[in-house]
C-alpha cells in the first residue's frame, strides 16, 4: 500500500507549487481542482445534476463555465453547499479508483484546498498544510487570476481559516 498523503492549503498558498516538487521527488500527485473539473465535462449525469441546480447555461457545448458557476455559488452558500454534494462525491469516488490503480506505488499526494471539508483526509496517512502570509496569498491570487482584492478576500473568507487547517495537519509548510 502506497503513503498517502493529503496536500491542503488556502488559496494562493502555494499547493500546487508543492505538489509539483513532490512530483519531481517521485510522488504521484492527483489535484482535486483539475479532476473535479474533468469529471463534471465527462459524466453526463454530473452535468445533469448540476444543470438541475444552477441552469442549463453552466454548460457551453459541454465545457463547463467556471466563472458562471462561481458568481452564482459564491453569492449564494446554499447552493455551493448543494453544488459540494454533487462534486464531492464524484470527486472521491475517482480518489479511491486513482488509488487502487496505483497501489504499488510508493508514495501518493492528494492536492485538495478542501481536504477537510470534503472527508478526503480520511482517506490521507498523514496531512501536509501549505500555508503562507495572507498578503502573500492575496498577491499571488490578483495576479494569477487577473481579480481585484476584494474578490480574493471574499474567496478566502469561504474557506476555512488557515489556523484551523494548521490545527487539524499533521506537518506545516511554510511558503513565502
Amino acid at each position: 500500500m502506497p503513503h498517502i498523503i493529503g496536500l491542503t492549503g488556502g488559496i494562493g498558498s502555494g499547493k500546487s507549487y508543492i505538489a509539483r516538487r513532490m512530483e519531481q521527488d517521485g510522488a504521484l500527485v492527483y489535484y482535486s481542482d483539475s479532476a473535479a473539473k474533468r469529471l463534471i465535462e465527462s459524466d453526463p449525469s454530473l452535468q445533469a445534476e448540476i444543470a438541475a441546480l444552477l441552469g442549463d447555461d453552466v454548460f457551453a457545448d459541454g465545457v463547463y463555465q467556471t466563472k458562471i458557476v462561481s458568481s452564482r455559488v459564491f453569492a449564494h452558500p446554499t447552493l455551493l453547499h448543494q453544488l459540494n454534494a454533487i462534486v464531492h462525491p464524484a470527486v472521491l469516488r475517482d480518489i479511491r479508483r486513482w488509488i487502487a490503480a496505483h497501489a504499488d506505488t510508493e508514495t501518493l499526494v492528494i492536492e485538495s484546498a478542501i481536504l477537510f471539508e470534503s472527508g478526503i483526509d480520511a482517506l490521507c496517512d498523514e496531512v501536509v498544510c501549505v500555508s503562507a502570509p495572507e498578503e502573500v496569498c492575496i498577491a499571488r491570487v490578483m495576479a494569477r487570476d487577473h481579480v481585484t482584492e476584494e474578490a480574493v478576500r471574499a474567496r478566502m473568507a469561504r474557506q476555512m481559516p488557515d489556523d484551523e487547517r494548521r490545527k487539524r495537519s499533521n506537518r506545516v509548510i511554510i511558503n513565502q
